[in-house]
């Protein structure tokens, strides 16, 4: 098993990094801030910063004539602003209703407490937050009208979902959220950052649908009709590294949905020399472009074994082997500034997470290859790994850590092992997104077993298309 060591004499609670630069995007008036990557002062290594990871450190700290060339709204502290929106975190989230028009969202984005209450579900942890702000704060000062309705809609949705003091849980809004769906579909991308508001608002319309919908199993399409507008934008995209936060979240979301759902992903990740290390996606990003071909080889054995008339199954089969091979030798890029850039939590939660999606890829290759009832043995080893790996995070830096999207790997972990699963549900239960996902795939994790205890001799990927009527996160 690969793991990334993390000394904890290099651990930072916080990073450290030189002021943010500007850089123009290539149509228009846009500007958008990514940062210089942190270098000793002793390192002059061009060829080391420039794969190195870039982080921005707060929207405060973006040069007052840059804001105002994006056109930064009244700052909220101002003398002349309104009282009545100043609203702490708290009392934010206590009052999601209170939330109507562009400038409320604005005012939401620009306070980092309230920006960091509402998002953290969905990252690693604090370090992420000022990368984050300012993309979203960029997107939405660029494409309001597109993104304004469905991104509230999310703002009301996560106040379900905080370890907030002050609660009031209003029912969610179907039609803002609504609203949002129908900009999503008829948006057109011309220029770069309507790709950028495409990928933004179909991750928090998929958040709304998995979280709101009884069956979420149509989540997938929102995230698949953003990537399918916006497919041709993400060479472009990856020129940026402040776009990391929007991309990565729903290439994973995609080819999660679609290890399980044998289907094949939109978007396969364009190589890049750059090391990216993502707020959800993590140390994965490098084993997405071999999850997107275990896809594509999954699908292709689906369809030969409709297709009497095939008689390419051992080419596929032979694929897929190779693909194993792969992913068995498959170690998460990393760079020295990590240990600097993040805390210890946030690293471990990510080592965490990339050992066991790669032991959730070998176990779907597994399954690909074996029935429900055959090879049980070997199944029930991965899964133990999975669950090893799993439990001795909650055992160290749960209470941290505000996101673990494991939740791909728990399940099929779970299909394997009754027991140490259930005791993990308990354990991540702080995760309170992941953890409610988590728990609406239960009763299809009890339609496999008890598949498998009727000797229902297939594979567990064909109970998929007709019982599974949930999403499947990542």
């Amino acid at each position: 098993m690969h793991q990334v060591q993390a000394p904890e004499n290099h651990m930072r609670n916080r990073r450290i990094g030189r002021r943010p630069a500007a850089k123009a995007f290539p149509h228009g008036e846009m500007q958008i801030w990514s940062i210089e990557p942190h270098q000793r002062q002793s390192d002059t290594c061009d060829a080391t910063a420039s794969s190195s990871v870039s982080r921005p450190r707060s929207i405060s700290s973006v040069p007052s004539d840059a804001t105002e060339e994006l056109g930064t709204p009244r700052k909220i502290d101002s003398p002349d602003s309104d009282d009545s929106m100043l609203l702490g975190p708290e009392r934010l989230l206590a009052y999601p209703t209170e939330l109507q028009t562009t400038q409320d969202a604005m005012r939401t984005v620009l306070d980092v407490d309230q920006f960091t209450a509402i998002h953290m579900p969905f990252m690693w942890g604090s370090s992420f937050v000022p990368e984050s702000q300012k993309t979203v704060y960029a997107i939405l000062q660029l494409s309001a009208p597109i993104l304004t309705e469905g991104y509230l809609a999310f703002i009301g949705l996560m106040t379900s979902y905080q370890r907030s003091l002050v609660m009031r849980r209003d029912a969610p809004d179907m039609k803002k959220a609504a609203k949002g769906l129908q900009r999503l579909r008829s948006v057109k991308i011309t220029q770069i950052y309507d790709a950028a508001c495409a990928l933004f608002l179909g991750q928090t319309m998929y958040v709304f649908n998995v979280l709101t919908a009884h069956d979420s199993s149509t989540a997938h399409s929102i995230i698949r009709s953003a990537l399918m507008s916006t497919k041709s934008w993400f060479s472009t995209l990856l020129q940026y590294p402040i776009m990391d936060t929007i991309i990565m979240t729903p290439l994973l979301v995609d080819t999660v949905e679609c290890l399980a759902r044998r289907e094949v992903p939109i978007v396969r990740l364009p190589v890049t020399e750059r090391i990216i290390i993502d707020r959800y996606a993590g140390l994965c990003t490098s084993l997405l472009p071999i999850l997107y071909d275990l896809c594509v080889c999954s699908h292709d054995l689906k369809r030969d074994v409709t297709d009497l008339g095939s008689d390419s199954y051992p080419e596929h089969s032979q694929r897929l082997a190779e693909i194993e091979e792969q992913i068995m030798h498959w170690k998460p890029r990393t760079s020295p500034q990590m240990f600097e850039e993040f805390a210890q939590h946030e690293i471990l939660a990510m080592v965490t997470q990339a050992n066991v999606y790669r032991l959730a890829a070998l176990l779907v290759i597994h399954r690909l290859r074996y029935p429900l009832g055959v090879e049980d043995g070997a199944g029930r080893d991965l899964a133990s790994s999975i669950f090893a790996e799993m439990s001795f995070f909650t055992k160290s830096e749960t209470q941290k850590t505000t996101a673990l999207p494991i939740v791909f790997p728990l399940t099929v972990s779970m299909f394997e092992i009754q027991g140490p699963g259930e005791i993990l549900l308990e354990r991540l239960s702080s995760f309170t997104v992941q953890s409610t996902s988590a728990l609406r795939l239960q009763e299809f994790v009890k339609r496999v077993r008890a598949s498998r205890e009727t000797d229902f001799g297939g594979l567990w990927f064909e109970l998929v298309e007709t019982q599974l009527h949930a999403a499947m996160p990542p």
